[in-house]
């Protein structure tokens, strides 16, 4: 097996200027991929080939980013759903495991917020199965992973208005089983907010759930799938913002 380099994530508060007349993206990235955020800043990740070779990711590892990195990002997104829930301040926040564990406790200190809402993947004995939701992927098809609310913090979101707090919304799945379990917990989800969005496979699994789902989402930046081609990895067509479904929808990223 190849060991992977070590994790490194970059951000800066401007996108590089790599001498491309007006800023042009080139076609093709060799090893790193600058992420333009919302507010202009970049977030530089590392390509990760997908099993196979033929495919990348612009990896972000919430787990093992530096803490300059992980606070530049979380202030950032402490303000991206501030700004979006002004007229109806969320009254919790719950974070989707793993990694956005790592985001949604510093949003809800920043929001002013006295605690949050950790769902969880492990069971404890004290759990409850009616508080569980199954997880459907594309590693676990037959649905035996489960998505967890501690029945001791059903009081933090029973009938108050609560922001989902995720890393990196791809397939949409783990997200939308949070939705659901936290809308049968009393929960009303006002706000779903990332990091990044990855290609546009969640788009159509929330809008599967809830057609008004999609235009909850706030997003720092978005980030396509890439391929393999001669001159490095190259996004993968129809999965960049410019020609994803929520490009309509500028309040996404």
């Amino acid at each position: 097996m190849t060991t992977p380099p070590p994790y490194t994530a970059h951000w800066s508060p401007a996108v590089p200027d790599r001498g491309r007349p007006h800023g042009d993206a080139p076609a093709a990235y060799p090893a790193r991929y600058p992420v333009r955020l919302r507010d202009g800043s970049c977030l530089d990740l590392p390509l990760r080939p997908l099993p196979g070779g033929e495919k990348a990711v612009a990896l972000l590892m919430a787990n093992q980013t530096g803490f300059a990195v992980e606070r530049a990002l979380a202030d950032r997104l402490t303000a991206l759903v501030g700004d979006a829930t002004r007229q109806a301040p969320v009254q919790a926040v719950a974070g989707v495991p793993t990694m956005g564990l790592a985001y949604a406790r510093p949003v809800a200190e920043g929001l002013g917020l006295p605690d949050y809402v950790a769902l969880g993947h492990s069971r404890k004995f004290w759990y409850d199965d009616a508080l569980s939701q199954p997880v459907s992927s594309y590693t676990s098809p037959d649905q035996t992973k489960r998505l967890y609310l501690d029945p001791a913090l059903v009081s933090r979101v029973q009938g108050r208005r609560v922001a989902l707090v995720d890393d990196v919304l791809n397939t949409g799945h783990t997200i939308a089983a949070a939705i659901r379990l936290l809308t049968r917990a009393g929960a009303e989800i006002v706000a779903v907010a990332a990091i990044l969005t990855e290609g546009w496979d969640w788009h159509a699994t929330l809008a599967a759930l809830d057609p008004a789902l999609p235009a909850q989402v706030r997003a720092l930046g978005h980030i396509p799938l890439f391929t393999r081609t001669p001159a490095g990895w190259a996004p993968l067509p129809g999965t960049d913002r410019q020609h994803g479904p929520a490009a309509r929808n500028p309040a996404t990223t």
